[in-house]
């Protein structure tokens, strides 16, 4: 480039104000089983989280079939993906294909029109043997058969016509299956290894920021969570993920004989439970719909990543009065639970738990968190007033962590202050908060904390809580009548 300069000349420059991170709230993080025998390579899904953006992701990395039950994590997946179409889904199995299998089993299948079904579950096709019926004659695979799975999750074994077993009636399948009885909710805690340095089960949650470059803004763990210590190991990660970010658990309420198969049980096993925080929001019982039954937290879950995307990610919204598509609510037992709107808000809400009651189709019911009622801080009380504040302040953190080990200067005080003023404006402009701001007060920042590298900002945010008891005083006036009367005579 010449030296010498004549003619008209641009050039740019950084932008001198940070432009505010969005953060979608209120992502699924869900810890759980899964029939990994049909995932894309079952030995690859233990302990590593995975995000599924559609439910073939899901299918892919950690397979999926309605046996809910067993398999944990397809609750999540049928109800965010199915019912509520939303994504990400974040997804971390601790069912571990070579630890959590049955002992080797033998038997006969019958081969009709050159087709072999085995009606096991789980079957790990690795290991599947296929002989003659006397078990002398070793078949080799995708040469003398080839196996896939149906839509129950099945081996289907179809014959070659010019193999070894092209006239065989019977054949003999030696195989492991999955067994998820043997995870415990140990594996679901899971823990970190010092010796290997691995982390296990929830100890993950922390590497879907790093490894996926996510932040969880809901963790569950649905056929798991309604054990206490699962509860309170769920709720500990919400605090402080990545040691960055918070998120919120949600969490269901034992719905058996030794918990609430009643409502008139809630409040008793909910303090049994000991679920007394703001980031825990507890739901009950469990919901049906049609044939498929599953945890009320997976419905929950996927409902509320659905209203914040709708949302343009925010998640400012209750769950309360949505719609949520089931056809009924039922206990562990799977016996259907006939509940009024007095019962529901007197056994359920008023002791910090969210239901679920049929008024012109199916509606979720409740936005208190568990610190309801041992206090009334809106702050701490309602659900979505904890959710924007823990999204505002993740957003927060992401936006200005590029300012850490910065010169404490007056121009780095003045882009906090102006771009989070900016982003708080944006949210009240929306209808997501009533208003926000963000100061530095010279009082809160001695000079002693800023020659030792703190400083402080504080931030106040007016929440929009719900409307949750709508009166209206009717009143019978006679005078209304009298005019009504008077003006129509002649």
């Amino acid at each position: 480039m010449s030296n010498y300069k004549h003619g008209i000349r641009t050039s740019r420059q950084d932008t001198s104000l940070i432009v505010p991170t969005k953060t979608d709230g209120n992502i699924q993080c869900v810890i759980g089983t899964a029939p990994v025998n049909l995932a894309a390579d079952p030995y690859d899904t233990v302990n590593r989280p995975f995000a599924a953006y559609k439910k073939e992701d899901a299918i892919k990395y950690v397979g999926y079939n309605t046996d809910f039950e067993n398999y944990t994590l397809c609750q999540s997946i049928y109800a965010t993906f199915d019912v509520f179409g939303t994504g990400p889904l974040i997804l971390i199995n601790v069912l571990d294909p070579k630890k959590h299998i049955s002992a080797e089993t033998s038997k006969e299948v019958s081969v009709v029109s050159g087709r072999a079904v085995i009606e096991d579950q789980g079957i790990l096709l690795d290991q599947l043997k296929l002989t003659d019926e006397a078990g002398t004659k070793t078949y080799v695979a995708d040469t003398d058969y080839i196996t896939s799975f149906d839509s129950s999750g099945r081996v289907v074994v179809a014959i070659a016509k010019d193999g070894q077993a092209a006239k065989a009636a019977k054949i003999k399948a030696t195989f492991v299956k999955l067994d998820p009885s043997m995870v415990t909710e140990a594996d679901v805690i899971g823990a970190y290894n010092v010796a290997t340095h691995k982390r296990t089960g929830m100890e993950l949650i922390g590497s879907v920021c790093s490894k996926l470059n996510l932040i969880p803004g809901l963790l569950l763990a649905p056929g798991w969570s309604h054990k206490t210590a699962v509860a309170l190991a769920l709720n500990a990660k919400a605090q402080l993920i990545y040691s960055l970010y918070g998120a919120n658990a949600v969490i269901d309420l034992d719905s058996s004989a030794e918990g609430a198969d009643s409502y008139e049980k809630v409040k008793e096993t909910k303090e049994a439970a000991a679920l007394t925080e703001s980031s825990e929001w507890v739901v009950w019982p469990k919901v049906k719909v049609g044939d498929l039954t599953y945890y009320y937290s997976a419905q929950m879950g996927a409902s509320l990543q659905s209203l914040a995307a709708k949302n343009s990610g925010v998640p400012s919204q209750t769950p309360s009065n949505k719609a949520i598509m089931i056809s009924a609510i039922v206990n562990e037992a799977g016996e259907e639970i006939e509940m009024d709107m007095d019962a529901a808000n007197d056994y359920c809400n008023a002791n910090g738990v969210i239901t679920a009651i049929n008024v012109s189709g199916w509606k979720c019911w409740g936005s208190n968190t568990a610190a309801y009622p041992s206090t009334t801080d809106p702050v701490k009380r309602w659900l979505n007033v904890v959710n924007i504040f823990t999204y505002i302040e993740n957003a927060f953190k992401t936006t200005f962590f590029q300012e850490v080990d910065d010169l404490t200067n007056y121009r780095l005080i003045e882009d906090v202050v102006s771009t989070e003023n900016r982003s708080l404006n944006g949210l009240q402009g929306s209808d997501d908060i009533a208003g926000g701001v963000i100061e530095f007060n010279h009082d809160e920042n001695p000079i002693t904390e800023i020659l030792g590298g703190h400083i402080k900002f504080h931030e106040r945010i007016g929440g929009y809580t719900p409307a949750e008891d709508i009166e209206n005083v009717f009143e019978f006036d006679p005078t209304i009548t009298q005019a009504a009367l008077e003006g129509g005579a002649e």
